[in-house]
Formats: structure tokens, sequence, C-alpha cells
């Protein structure tokens, strides 16, 4: 008997202190690894490649995006069948290749192939931060986990951001940033191999204890299919995501424009910024206030969601987002782009942990890393539409007019999730029949 209760997995942040911080400072170096980029690769593309052509300029955050996304959706499954630990250690091998080509081969066309690399290493290791957490957690503090997910990640981001301007500033664009990344990528990469430890046992250990909550909340189909004890196929997790569960689909359109913003923010922004003479380090201090204040916010959104509910931050941070990139282009002083990209920061904060949470409230546990990827899919393919998208509205109507665009289509995403999404909230939500 002693030996079967110490087998019970307990859920709880307290109760796995140790491993969830150990997940914490993980997150921060996947953080830190995408962060590098923010500054450095649309600028080294214009200034040291001449690259001439925009949506070739965006080709590297397209690749990003696409790879991120398929992947995302295959990391999950992955992690379901095989556990989240080996998932996350390929995450930071994929680093490898990526960082390699950004030191040593220097064309543009290295940079896109590291940036499938950098998607890579995004799908696996940090969605695997955030599956691992959720697994710890229970249900009781899912809202805190993915606001101290997301806020410690994008802290990480921030950093990186302004550093590596910084850097740039310094040594130049070419070499002196991925040093620093590569020495990022070794310490994620000996942090998951050495102390970070699997955690399927919980995810079963919550399966039996959550079974009737669960079962309130999802469909006949899905509650069928489990009941009788059967895998349910990807096509079926892919469609009731996508389509089949009002609330999921809403979340899922509103993780994709939530990934046209940053898009922006990440591609267009400093090549706009620069053609307004605006200098390497005030280009890193304004995206890193962007990604500063919504790093630093989710420590407060994730708990206030655990508190209200999922849906009036996730609508109201789609609110503030659409303003702030739309104010963002009404001025043209320094002062004026630093407080709409908190603005937009601030949006992002509310929105971003609560998506994920509202996807963990809704999805069984035995599925959720699929389920998660799934919704993941949709919200990083936002990366390769946006590139895309701005890629052909910046040459047609101008820079300007694409950052309004961008603002309009996520103030539409906020009246779809207004309309569209139900309460997701344990404690909160309606039985759904």
């Amino acid at each position: 008997m002693a030996n079967a209760a110490q087998q019970v997995k307990q859920a709880g942040i307290r109760e796995n202190l140790r491993q969830f911080l150990w997940l914490v400072f993980s997150t921060i170096l996947v953080g830190m690894t995408v962060g590098l980029e923010r500054t450095v690769v649309p600028l080294l593309g214009k200034d040291v490649y001449h690259v001439t052509s925009m949506t070739l300029i965006f080709a590297f955050i397209i690749a990003f995006g696409v790879t991120k996304a398929i992947l995302n959706l295959a990391a999950g499954h992955f992690s379901d069948a095989v556990g989240r630990r080996p998932v996350l250690i390929m995450g930071w091998l994929f680093g490898i290749p990526m960082i390699a080509l950004l030191l040593f081969v220097h064309t543009w066309s290295a940079v896109i192939l590291a940036n499938i690399f950098l998607g890579a290493n995004q799908a696996f290791a940090w969605t695997m931060t955030i599956t691992k957490q959720l697994d710890l957690v229970g249900s009781r503090e899912r809202g805190l986990a993915m606001g101290i997910n997301e806020a410690t990640g994008y802290i990480g981001v921030s950093v990186s951001t302004i550093l590596t301007g910084v850097i740039a500033a310094r040594y130049g664009l070419l070499q002196a940033p991925f040093v620093y990344g590569a020495a990022v990528l070794l310490v994620g990469l000996g942090t998951s191999v050495l102390v970070v430890r699997e955690t399927r046992g919980h995810v079963l250990q919550e399966a039996k204890t959550n079974a009737a909550a669960q079962a309130q909340y999802m469909s006949r189909d899905m509650l069928r299919e489990q009941s009788a004890r059967e895998r349910v196929s990807v096509g079926k997790i892919f469609w009731i995501t996508t389509v089949g569960n009002p609330t999921l689909s809403a979340i899922s359109q509103a993780g994709l424009v939530n990934k046209l913003a940053d898009t922006l923010v990440w591609a267009m922004l400093p090549l706009y910024l620069a053609n307004l003479h605006a200098s390497i380090v005030a280009i890193g201090l304004i995206g890193g206030v962007y990604t500063m204040v919504w790093g630093f916010a989710q420590f407060g959104t994730g708990i206030l969601s655990d508190k209200i509910g999922r849906k009036p931050p996730i609508v109201a941070g789609m609110g503030l987002l659409g303003v702030g990139i739309l104010a963002f282009g009404f001025g043209h002083a320094f002062v004026w782009w630093m407080v709409t990209a908190g603005i937009m920061g601030l949006g992002m904060a509310l929105l971003y942990p609560n998506l994920n949470a509202a996807v963990a409230d809704v999805a069984p546990p035995q599925i959720r890393g699929g389920v998660l990827g799934v919704y993941r899919l949709w919200r990083d393919g936002g990366y390769a539409i946006g590139g895309l998208l701005l890629g052909v509205t910046s040459r047609s109507l101008g820079m300007l007019h694409s950052v309004d665009l961008i603002g309009v289509i996520v103030l539409i995403s906020m009246v779809v999730l207004l309309f569209r999404m139900q309460e997701t909230h344990p404690r909160l939500r309606k039985t759904v029949t």
C-alpha cells in the first residue's frame, strides 16, 4: 500500500516545484533562442545581403511559420505516444544546424534554411515546456501555469531582442549575435538532458480523476470513442479542433490572427522603422518593450483568467492588440512607438496564455498534446500567412497600409471570439449537452 501511494502523482505547482522551475528556466531559453532574430534578421536581409524583394525578405519567417505549424501537430501526437521529454530534447537538437548555418554560411538562403530548423526547435521545445507544465499543475492552476510559461518565454524573447540590437550595433549584424545564440542553445540542451524529467505519469493520474469533469465538455462523437477506449484519430482531433467544436474553432482562428500581428512586429516593423531612420538600438528597444510588456504582464493575466474566466481577457486582449497596431502607424516619434508597442504587448499578454489555457480546459488529458498540437498548427501557421500577406500588401499598398490592414483583421477576430467562443474555465463554464 505504501508503494502504491508513492506512485500517485500529485498535481500542482507547489507539489512539483523543482521540475516546474526547471521548465520555467527551459522556457526562458527557448524564448531567448527565437528572440535573437527579432532585431537582427530583417535588417540582415536588407543591409548585409541587400535583398530588395519584400516577399523574399519575409521568406525567413514564412519558412519558420510553416515548419513550426506542421511540427506543432507532430510534436503533440508524438509526445502523447512516446513521452514529453524525448520531444523536448529533440527540439534542442534541431537548434544545432540552425545556429551553425547562421554562424558559418553567410547567404540569405542559409538564413531561410536556418529558420526551418528554428521552427522545428520552437515547435518541439516550446510545445513541450507548455505541455509538461500543464501535466504537472492540473486544472486548478492551469491559467497561472500558462501565464508563467508565456511570461518567462517572452521575457526571454525580449532580453534577446534588446541584447542582439546592442551586440549588432557594437560588433556588427553578421556573426556576433549568433555566437550569443549558440551559448543559449547549449545551455538549453544540457538542461533538458540532465535535469528535466518525464511527466506522463501525471497525465495518467489526471485522466483517472478528471474523467467525469472532462466528459461534460466534449462532443458525443469524442465521448463515444473514449468510452470504447479507442485512440482518437489525428483526423478526428483535427476536425473537432478546427471546425466541429465552436469554441476550439474560434480559439484556433484567434491564435492564427495573433500570429499575424506578431509577424508584423517581428518582420515588418524593423523595416518600417528603419525606413523612418530609427537606429538599430531604437528598433531593438521598441521591439523589446512589446515583448517585455507581453512577458511580464502574463504573470498577472494567467491568474486573472483563473479568477474571472478565459473569455473576458482573451476578447479584451484582442481588442487592445488591434487598437495598438492601428495607433502605432499614426505616430512618428520614438516615445509614441514605445507606448503603442506597450499597448500591443498588453493585448498579447491578455489573450496569449489564456488561449492555451482554454484549449487545455476543453481537451481530455489523454489527447491534450494532440489537441494543443492542432491549435498550435493553426496559431503558428499565422507566421507563414502573415509573411505572405505582408510581403504582398507592403509592395502593393505600402508598409503603413499593411500595418493598418493587420490591425483591422485583429479587430474582426475579436468579434468572432465574442460571438462564437464559450467560457471554458471548469468552474465557470456551462455544461454542454
